[in-house]
C-alpha cells in the first residue's frame, strides 16, 4: 500500500495539473475584457442645436429653429459572447410649430451585426430610409457607435450616415472626466457629393434660374468628434458642425439644407459615464486567472516531488 504522504502528492499533483489546465483555458470561454455589454440601459445619443438652419423638404422654405439629431441603437438576438446584432435608428427633427411629419427632415433604420470587442461591422448593414420601398443594403468597413475596447491613440474608419461609408477619425486627445479617461477622434468631413455615392430623392433638386432651370447636388461637409470612454469603446459624446447644401456640379453652394452644431448634453454625458464605469474590463476575472494559474503551478511541482522522488528504504 502507498505511504500516506505519498497519496497526498498524487492527490496535490491531480489538483494541480487541473488548475493549470482552469488557468490556461479560462481566458477563451471567460469574459476578460471590456466587450459591449448585451444589456445597456443608456444606449440612445441625443444632439441638440438650439439654431440650426433647416430647409423643409418638398418647400422651398428654409427654417431656423432647434434640432435634436437621435442615434437610438438596439442589440437583438443573435447575440453570442463574439458578436451582437443591432438596429440603429437615426432621426433628425425640428422643433418648430408645424405638424410631426413637417417637423421630421430624415429617418433612417440600420440593422447589422457588430464584433462585441472591436465595435467592428460583422456584416453587410440594411438601411430603410423610405416608407413602403425596399431596404438596401449598405457595407460598413469600420466602426460606426462603438469604438475597440481598449481603444488606441491612432485613426479608425468609422462611418458617416449621410455618405454612407467611412471616413478617419483622428486621435486628437486625451481627456479624464469623472474619472474615466476619454479619447478624443476628428472627422473631417470635406465637401463631398451625396448624390454620387447613392440615389436618393433628396440627394437632388432644380435649380430656377428665370425661366433656366439647372440640377442641383446635395453635398455634405463639416467635422465631427467622437469622445470615447477608452477602457469600453463606448462612445460618450459626439460634437458635430454640419454644413449640408444644394450646390451645382462644381460644388459652388446654392441652398442651405441643414446647418448643425450639436452636441450631447452634459446631464446625458454623465449618464453614459456612469454607465461606463459599470462595465466590467475583466480585471478581476484575470488577477483570479492567474492566483488559480500559479497555485496550479506549484502544487503540480510539489506533488510531482511528493509523487516521484525516490524514498529511502
Amino acid at each position: 500500500m502507498l505511504p500516506r504522504s505519498r497519496i497526498l502528492a498524487v492527490l496535490g499533483l491531480g489538483l494541480g495539473l487541473a488548475l493549470v489546465a482552469w488557468g490556461i483555458l479560462a481566458p477563451s470561454f471567460l469574459m476578460s475584457d471590456a466587450r459591449l455589454p448585451l444589456d445597456l440601459s443608456h444606449t440612445t445619443l441625443t444632439l441638440r442645436d438650439e439654431k440650426a438652419t433647416t430647409r423643409v423638404v418638398g418647400k422651398d422654405l428654409v427654417v431656423q429653429a432647434p434640432v435634436t439629431r437621435q442615434f437610438h441603437t438596439e442589440i437583438l438576438p443573435p447575440s453570442d459572447e463574439n458578436t451582437a446584432t443591432v438596429r440603429v435608428g437615426v432621426t433628425d427633427m425640428r422643433e418648430s410649430l408645424q405638424k410631426d411629419l413637417d417637423r421630421l427632415i430624415s429617418a433612417t433604420v440600420w440593422s447589422y451585426s457588430i464584433d462585441r470587442r472591436s465595435g467592428a461591422a460583422t456584416s453587410q448593414a440594411t438601411v430603410a430610409d423610405q416608407l413602403a420601398s425596399p431596404t438596401r443594403s449598405v457595407t460598413i468597413d469600420g466602426q460606426w457607435l462603438k469604438f475597440p475596447t481598449d481603444a488606441e491613440k491612432t485613426t479608425y474608419e468609422v462611418f458617416d450616415v449621410t455618405l454612407r461609408k467611412t471616413l478617419p477619425a483622428v486621435f486628437t486627445e486625451e481627456t479624464v472626466k469623472e474619472g474615466r479617461t476619454l479619447y478624443r477622434y476628428r472627422q473631417e468631413i470635406q465637401p463631398t457629393n451625396v448624390a454620387q455615392l447613392y440615389h436618393s430623392v433628396l440627394n437632388t433638386t432644380t435649380f430656377h434660374d428665370g425661366e433656366n432651370t439647372t440640377p442641383g447636388y446635395l453635398f455634405h461637409s463639416g467635422t465631427r468628434d467622437w469622445l470615447v470612454d477608452q477602457k469600453t469603446g463606448l462612445v460618450i459624446d459626439v460634437e458635430e458642425k454640419i454644413d449640408d447644401y444644394f450646390g451645382d456640379t462644381e460644388g459652388v453652394k446654392r441652398e442651405d439644407v441643414l446647418t448643425f452644431n450639436g452636441k450631447v448634453s452634459e446631464d446625458h454625458v454623465s449618464e453614459l459615464l456612469h454607465q461606463a464605469s459599470g462595465v466590467s474590463d475583466g480585471k478581476l476575472v484575470r488577477i483570479i486567472n492567474y492566483v488559480v494559474l500559479a497555485v496550479g503551478v506549484i502544487l503540480t511541482i510539489v506533488g510531482a516531488a511528493g509523487a516521484f522522488w525516490p524514498r529511502k528504504r
